[in-house]
């Protein structure tokens, strides 16, 4: 019985180790999309279904199955690591509900019916059983290393040190830091490709700012004792919406005939300035007697939203009774794509470091001269 258990068990990982099964990540040659994609529920699921029996297997090693009564026992014994209330307490930040929801959809229980600590148990579980597979899917096939390889890249953009990277590579959690490096360059090649076909579309809006580093010397010297800090540049390309084309945005010529700082334009045939009071015309509409006009609709509409979410507790409970505003003229919510540009060594202090920062953004955008 032992052997057909483990040729059971065998056979499981050979399937789920398969290339059809899409869990083998080649780091090298890895991109942004395939990283998106990735999900531990998605994983979670279909090791359930190629592997079931090995799944059970882990469940009950994991003892996933305890009701809630030991649960809360083990809770008041302390059993449970101190800190995973102020940790869950974070993430719950973090829409922790619809995570957990999903990774605990298969028990039957309705999330209403459970308390926090009984989710966090049923996703701290699940997340174990898929590490715990995916180690064993590495052994079996090298090539099956998705997890390994997105955990990798995390932690090198949380800047942990090569050797922890090297420990957690040799025990099956992680990539090791060459492969690693060499994702890094995959994306990093990506995104230059990217960014320069959303620049030569002229289609693209810039966006640059200031950040600083510290850059303290592990042997600080008299001339640089105190020079550690660095001014650097950081900057975004995110593709303008809307329908817009680049016939929209041929007006070059036409702002340049009304601008003040234009030499060749008479001061008397520059428009009038604009002030504030100018937004009050938009959409006007003549006042009627008893009747409130829609800015007063909308000022209203604000006071009762703020009134029934940072007022007294009593008015909280008639939030779910305050109707939208009527929608006038309303621009269409789209979600912006932000392509995020290499960091310069750039001082925006200043007017030439401000042109320079410029000039290096739309030179990673692909406008520049060659």
């Amino acid at each position: 019985a032992t052997d057909v258990q483990k040729g059971i068990y065998r056979a499981e990982l050979k399937e789920i180790t398969s290339e059809d099964r899409g869990w083998h990540f080649g780091a090298l040659n890895v991109t942004t999309k395939q990283l998106e994609e990735f999900s531990i529920d998605d994983m979670a699921r279909d090791m359930e279904i190629c592997a079931p029996e090995l799944w059970k297997l882990l469940g009950f090693l994991l003892d996933d199955e305890r009701s809630g009564s030991i649960l809360e026992d083990d809770c008041r014994g302390n059993l449970l690591m101190r800190g995973d209330d102020d940790y869950w307490d974070a993430v719950d930040e973090i829409d922790l509900e619809g995570f957990i929801s999903g990774l605990t959809a298969e028990s039957g229980s309705s999330a209403a019916g459970l308390d926090k600590r009984s989710h966090c148990h049923s996703a701290v579980i699940k997340i174990k059983k898929v590490v715990l597979m995916s180690i064993l899917m590495q052994s079996t096939n090298q090539k099956a290393n998705a997890l390994q390889s997105v955990l990798g890249i995390f932690f090198q953009s949380a800047h942990t040190p090569q050797k922890v990277i090297d420990m957690l590579a040799r025990i099956g959690v992680s990539i090791s830091t060459e492969t690693i490096n060499g994702a890094i360059r995959s994306l990093s090649a990506e995104s230059q490709n990217h960014l320069r076909t959303l620049g030569q579309s002229l289609l693209a809006s810039y966006a640059y700012d200031n950040f600083d580093v510290d850059l303290k010397l592990h042997v600080p010297t008299v001339e640089k004792s105190h020079d550690s800090l660095k001014h650097l540049m950081s900057g975004l390309i995110f593709p303008l919406g809307h329908g817009v084309t680049t016939e929209d945005l041929m007006c070059s010529e036409e702002l340049w005939g009304q601008s003040a700082i234009n030499p060749h334009v008479e001061e008397t045939r520059l428009p009038s300035r604009a002030t504030w009071r100018v937004l009050l015309s938009i959409n006007p509409e003549a006042s009627t007697p008893n009747r409130l006009t829609c800015q007063e609709h909308f000022n209203a509409w604000m006071f009762l939203s703020d009134l029934c979410t940072h007022g007294p507790e009593y008015f909280r409970t008639l939030k779910r009774d305050i109707t939208e505003p009527e929608v006038i003229d309303q621009i269409p919510l789209i979600k912006t794509d932000l392509v995020a540009a290499r960091a310069m060594d750039v001082n925006n202090s200043t007017i030439s470091g401000n042109i320079r920062a410029v000039v290096d953004l739309l030179r990673q955008g692909g406008i520049h001269d060659p």
